[in-house]
């Protein structure tokens, strides 16, 4: 297990291993965060990340990726060629060495790395390496699962969206399908934090086992995107069809709950808006009425929210003629004053000007030798001790040496 001791956070003094790509890349960077060691094991030419676009303006190369700047944070890179017989030795000695290892090869090359053989191992893969190693908790992260007919199967961030039925749900009625939150890998960091939960857990078990005199024995963690997909995907579809068996059409930007409810156009951009407590309709109502001198708007029958679905499209043409009159800060500021709940929605400029983010010290400032000092996001959340650790991202190889003496 880890001997090195970094960082001051709840989880220093775990050594964590990472394997992957961008399946990992999230939860290893909230492991590096709370005090881990993270320990990417990167190839000669570098992990993937580091060639994703977009760079930084005026760089080029393996350190110019703002993705890698992003998530690499607090980790250390190390690089191994496995096909390299010593690196091969230095690549088991490291796992051995970890709390935990996150992985995302696909099943069949886990099952028996070749790596393993230039060790001198054999060829056996993850099965082999836990029985060696029983403390450790190895993590899979792969499309389909270890196991099941689509084992083997190759995927993507987008099929996994669409695989688990996410994809159906987003879109417009009359249209197709549209793939969820653009380029970024959500679904991949939703399935890297699941494995976070996880590891932590298993960990924290193996220590209760140790300190009550048992063995603390690690676990295998078999994390597949299409199942975190349907875990996460209830709100908007599971449910709804095993309630009577009826697929939902897709709902566009509005929701056909009631009106208004889903994002209506601003002078510059749009807002979200929901009313379905009677005192927000009457508001929304009162407000439609004295700018455009609407009558029917005000009648009673309205407030059932019913009834307003029924006339959904007569509503929302009543509440555009509101919305497009203002900025969206204007429907913000004024739907607070009216107890109405609107929301801008921020484009990644306004998030970066925001005066809320800006008075909370959300947004932080890092060095880099390559990129100069750029902003990044700050924590998730924040608790009264100092939990979290900043450094930044590492060079390709930058630790190599240094990692490989600790297991001398």
């Amino acid at each position: 297990m880890n001997v090195a001791q970094r960082g001051s956070g709840p989880w220093a003094g775990v050594r964590v291993l990472d394997l992957t790509g961008l399946s990992g890349a999230y939860g290893t960077r909230v492991w590096a965060a709370l005090g881990a060691d993270v320990i990417c094991v990167e190839p000669p030419d570098g992990n993937p990340i580091r060639r994703m676009p977009p760079l930084a303006p005026g760089h080029e190369g393996l350190e110019a990726s703002l993705w890698w700047a992003y998530f690499g944070a607090s980790k250390r890179s190390v690089v191994l060629d496995p096909t390299n017989a010593d690196d091969a030795e230095a690549l088991v000695a490291l796992i051995g060495s970890a709390d935990v290892v996150l992985d995302d090869a696909l099943p069949g090359t886990q099952e028996s790395y070749p790596w393993l053989a230039n060790s001198g191992q054999g060829g056996l893969g993850v099965a082999g390496i836990v029985e060696r190693f029983p403390h450790l908790t190895w993590v899979s992260i792969t499309p389909f699962g270890m196991t099941g007919p689509r084992r083997g199967w190759l995927s993507s961030n987008l099929i996994g969206w669409a695989s688990c039925g996410l994809a159906s749900t987003v879109g417009f009625p009359h249209g197709p399908p549209l793939a969820p939150a653009g380029e970024i890998g959500v679904l991949m960091h939703g399935a890297s934090l699941h494995a976070v939960i996880g590891s932590m857990m298993s960990v924290r078990a193996r220590n209760q086992a140790a300190a009550a005199g048992e063995p603390g024995l690690g676990q295998t963690i078999d994390l597949s995107l299409q199942e975190v997909g349907l875990w996460l995907s209830p709100e908007t579809g599971v449910p709804l069809y095993l309630d009577d068996q009826v697929p939902r059409p897709r709902a566009g930007n509005r929701r056909p709950v009631t009106s208004p409810m889903g994002l209506y156009p601003a002078s510059d951009g749009h807002v979200a808006i929901i009313a379905i407590q009677p005192a927000h309709w009457n508001a929304m109502a009162q407000w439609v009425h004295e700018l455009t001198g609407n009558e029917g708007i005000l009648d009673e029958i309205f407030v059932d929210i019913v009834v307003r679905r029924e006339a959904l499209e007569a509503v929302d043409a009543w509440v555009e003629e509101l919305t497009t009159q203002f900025t969206k800060q204007e429907l913000f500021v004024e739907g607070q004053r009216r107890r109405i709940p609107i929301t801008p929605v921020n484009t990644v400029g306004d998030l970066r000007h925001d005066p809320h983010l800006e008075a909370v010290g959300w947004w932080r400032t890092e060095s880099h030798p390559v990129l100069g000092d750029f902003t990044v996001p700050g924590s998730p959340f924040t608790t009264d001790g100092d939990w979290w650790a900043w450094q930044r991202a590492p060079m390709l190889g930058e630790h190599t040496d240094e990692v490989l003496g600790e297991l001398t």
